[in-house]
């Protein structure tokens, strides 16, 4: 069998133009990991909003240490309760009749 002779692959300009998808493939991989980040910070950052927000208008099945800065008052908070009635897991406050439907756009 003759074997001809093995050139040194498709050339130069050949080359060039794999260099050249190249780039661009990887600048297109780039991008979507950057707006994949993006939309996960995006939904991360918004959806644990919303969920707080969601909990503090319909009551949490667990109590919640509230984040902001405490009042100040010149009276120390007491170790004893001033109510006697056990706390509950039910909202604070229940609304007292269900709200009514849109009206139909016209």
């Amino acid at each position: 069998m003759i074997h001809w002779p093995i050139g040194h692959g498709f050339g130069m300009m050949a080359g060039i133009f794999g260099a050249i998808v190249w780039a661009i493939g990887t600048f297109v991989l780039l991008v979507v990991v950057v707006v994949l980040i993006v939309l996960l910070a995006r939904f991360l950052w918004f959806g644990t909003k919303a969920s707080q927000r969601y909990l503090e208008l319909n009551g949490s099945p667990t109590p919640r240490v509230k984040l902001s800065a405490p009042a100040t008052s010149s009276t120390p908070a007491s170790s004893t309760p001033t109510s006697s009635t056990p706390t509950s897991s039910a909202p604070a406050t229940a609304p007292s009749k269900p709200r009514s439907p849109k009206p139909p756009a016209a």
